[in-house]
């Protein structure tokens, strides 16, 4: 595994929840020591020590600070009042003796008490350093303590349920399946190289390269399905362009449901790009609203087009707004063509007004595209094209629950990199190579499987996943 279980697995406190006013601070420990820490600062109303107290319990007091030149009672002071929560190896978050403590929450009852715990033995923890704890103690494999982060950062309901997903294992069970099945075939491999050709025969080397074009497709799958997992963990950058005064500013603040973006009867009101992230229909969707793209020599006006022209590079879908009020010019025209090659929404704006649009010939620079007739200002409309993003983002097939799928690029990678190391093994064997060739290709999948789920990973790697968590978590 690349990885040392046994170092650094002394008693871990940190603060658990943001630092600020609120009604609850959690300080957190874990580790062998956790509850005789708890002993010293803890002073229980019900009487008794954290050490003695039964698992999963909740027990109500103070947290206290003795002269440590007298260690006398009189000399006791109390830090705060607060709920402390037993939890004992092995059934807790780590694994390890856990305690929390509930205290007021603010910068300095929090900060006291976790000095307090530091000072009693504990150290400070590192970032995710309780979650890979979880992970080094066998609680949960790599890929669902990943989804811990993905539930922390989820911006909707949809990006939850898949985290949650995740964090129950569906995804790390159709992986350890798969690398199962892949040992099960190396062995025969293996077999087949340490017998004679009569004894291994033809049919079951057939078969088993069947076999191992199946788990690729399995695997290539995945891949394929990998784009709706980025989707509900990173979002989805939508830019809305257009000609200027086409209604730019005031769709998106339809779409986000209130006033963000200024807006006027001049055109060339917007000068920069203005970012909002939006739920779409379960998507997490950063908006982007552009300065209109025209010929100018305004220099202002000229930066805010370059930025929205960059904008639009970046972007992963675009929502092209016309006026429905005035008929095409050569602007419209050039801003069709420069979008061409992206994935587009067609949004014809101000149907409340007369109409002086020729639809046609947008749906001739679009062949089969749906247009999507709103209006800002009433709402209407609105809706309808936020189904219209939704499959667009989906192409028609929106994920669905309980299926599990690949959240991050170093999941994607592993499995990109045991998906062509079958391709090889298999290319091989048809191009009459040795069987020590698909062995060694066999085997290099299983461990590039093994680092989705943490079966083979480096302590390197280890530390760069868990970098990104808060401390505390």
């Amino acid at each position: 595994m690349g990885v040392n279980l046994g170092a650094d697995m002394d008693t871990i406190a940190a603060v658990s929840t943001p630092i600020g006013e609120g009604g609850i601070g959690i300080v957190r420990l874990s580790g062998d020591n956790a509850l005789k820490i708890a002993d010293r600062i803890f002073m229980s109303k019900g009487g008794g020590k954290p050490s003695r107290f039964k698992t999963y319990t909740v027990h109500y007091g103070h947290i206290i600070e003795k002269d440590t030149r007298t260690q006398r009672h009189k000399d006791t002071r109390i830090i705060d009042e607060v709920i402390l929560t037993v939890m004992r190896s092995p059934r807790s978050y780590t694994k390890e003796d856990v305690v929390e403590i509930n205290c007021h929450s603010g910068i300095v009852p929090l900060k006291k008490i976790l000095d307090l715990v530091l000072k009693s033995g504990a150290r400070l923890a590192q970032p995710g350093e309780f979650t890979k704890r979880a992970f080094l103690n066998g609680r949960i494999d790599l890929s669902q303590a990943e989804a811990v982060l993905d539930i922390i950062r989820a911006k909707t309901d949809l990006s939850l349920g898949a985290a949650l997903d995740n964090l129950e294992g569906l995804f790390s069970k159709k992986v350890k399946d798969l690398r199962d099945s892949l040992m099960d075939i190396y062995a025969n491999l293996e077999a087949c190289i340490d017998f004679s050709e009569e004894d291994a025969g033809i049919s079951g080397k057939q078969k088993l390269f069947r076999r191992l074009r199946a788990i690729g497709k399995d695997i290539e799958k995945l891949i394929k399905n990998s784009n709706q997992g980025r989707i509900l963990r990173q979002g989805v950058r939508a830019v809305i362009c257009g000609s200027p005064n086409a209604g730019k500013s005031s769709l998106m603040n339809a779409l986000l449901k209130e006033s963000r973006s200024i807006v006027t009867h001049m055109p060339g009101t917007t000068r920069d790009t203005i970012e909002e992230l939006v739920n779409i229909k379960g998507i997490p969707v950063v908006l982007v609203d552009t300065a209109g793209i025209t010929e100018t020599d305004h220099p202002i006006e000229k930066e805010g087009i370059r930025r929205s022209r960059l904008s639009l590079r970046r972007a992963d879908l675009v929502l092209l707004v016309f006026d429905y009020s005035r008929k095409l010019n050569n602007n419209d025209i050039d801003i069709m063509r420069g979008v061409n090659g992206k994935e587009v929404v067609l949004v014809i704006n101000k149907a409340d007004l007369k109409k002086g649009l020729d639809i046609g010939m947008i749906r001739k620079f679009f062949p089969g595209q749906k247009v999507m007739l709103v209006s800002s200002l009433s709402l209407k409309g609105i809706d309808a094209l936020e189904d219209a993003i939704k499959d667009r983002v989906w192409r028609g097939r929106a994920p669905g629950r309980d299926i599990g799928r690949v959240s991050n690029e170093r999941q994607l990678e592993a499995l990109r990199r045991s998906y062509e190391e079958l391709k090889m093994a298999i290319q091989g064997h048809e191009e009459g190579l040795a069987m020590e060739c698909a062995a060694v290709c066999a085997r290099s999948a299983i461990e590039r499987l093994g680092e989705v789920t943490g079966d083979t990973i480096t302590e390197e790697a280890l530390d760069r996943i868990f970098s990104e968590f808060c401390i505390g978590k």
